[in-house]
């Protein structure tokens, strides 16, 4: 180490405002990096659950055919027989309670009859094809 007079040396310090920052920055990378975490695992869940033709992998394996419903859901009959729409220009921005993305103008949703809540078509018919409640208040669809 160089040998330093007294007017070479320089101090370097943190103050409480540049941490305080540094710990923001942080914090704000971690829950971005775990909201893309989450929203990674959904798509996974969406794409690797449920195959073209609507069947689960659970039923594949199984070897249940498309009009079994092996874990306790609805069979495509019953669901197909649910009201479904197409979002208009009027519509109020709701958020779909299986994906968690807003259902937005011109999307096919589909209302449960036993409750009224609305979401994505395509995601509560995989959701119905697990389970034959709603994703929000547990209501049991016939």
């Amino acid at each position: 180490m160089p040998a330093t007079t007294g007017a070479d040396v320089v101090v370097c310090e943190y103050d409480g405002v540049g941490v305080a920052l540094e710990l923001a920055a942080l914090a704000a990378f971690v829950v971005l990096l775990r909201y893309a975490a989450v929203l990674y695992a959904n798509h996974l869940l969406a794409t690797l659950c449920v195959d073209d033709d609507g069947l689960t992998a659970e039923a594949i394996r199984s070897g249940y055919g498309r009009r079994c419903a092996p874990s306790g859901g609805l069979d495509d009959a019953a669901i197909a027989r649910l009201p479904c729409f197409v979002t208009g220009a009027g519509a109020v921005a709701a958020e779909c309670a299986v994906c968690l993305g807003g259902v937005e103008e011109g999307e096919t949703a589909r209302a449960l009859p036993c409750c009224t809540h609305a979401f994505h078509a395509r995601c509560v018919d995989a959701w119905l094809r697990l389970r034959p409640t709603c994703p929000v208040c547990r209501a049991t669809c016939h």
